[in-house]
């Protein structure tokens, strides 16, 4: 069974990367679509259906702020799952630093790529606070994945993972 681990890291991690691709070739008006979408039910299950009572200057506000953090917790997200797949990908390597260096190493290179690939997108632009986010979300996938077989190393034989 465990032969089979890397394959199914490569199918979820390219499958993922297309995903991400997808997503990065809209432009900012249907990037700004899809996020009002999510927003509004965001912002009504928050702030309740009285929002539609508020000022149409404070929606406006509420609604901006909420935009920005589902973006940025997307990017978070995304490459915190982009990550895990790849660590998949490096489960058979016995030097266990290698799978984390590696998955860290494919989603910061990803991260970059499509930040650059943004620059053919109308009205989108690269941005440096993306990629740090999209690494973050990737660093964040390696420790809870450290932390969890940590957690069952020592469960199961009362070592430590090595």
């Amino acid at each position: 069974m465990k032969k089979y681990i890397p394959i199914l890291g490569v199918v979820l991690a390219v499958g993922w990367m297309m995903i991400i691709f997808y997503f990065s070739s809209k432009t900012g008006a249907e990037i700004d679509n899809t996020q009002s979408f999510f927003v509004k039910r965001i912002v009504l299950w928050f702030e309740g259906s009285e929002f539609n009572d508020y000022p149409i200057s404070r929606q406006q506000a509420i609604i901006s702020r909420y935009s920005y953090f589902l973006s940025k917790t997307a990017h978070y997200f995304e490459y915190g799952i982009l990550c895990y797949f790849c660590f998949l990908l490096f489960f058979h390597l016995k030097k266990y630093h290698l799978r984390y260096i590696m998955s860290l190493l494919i989603c910061i290179l990803y991260a970059i790529g499509d930040e650059y690939h943004q620059v053919f997108s109308s009205g989108r632009t690269p941005r440096v606070q993306d990629v740090l986010i999209d690494f973050l979300g990737a660093l964040t996938a390696i420790l809870l994945i450290e932390l969890f077989l940590t957690i069952r190393q020592i469960i199961k034989t009362g070592k430590n993972y090595d």
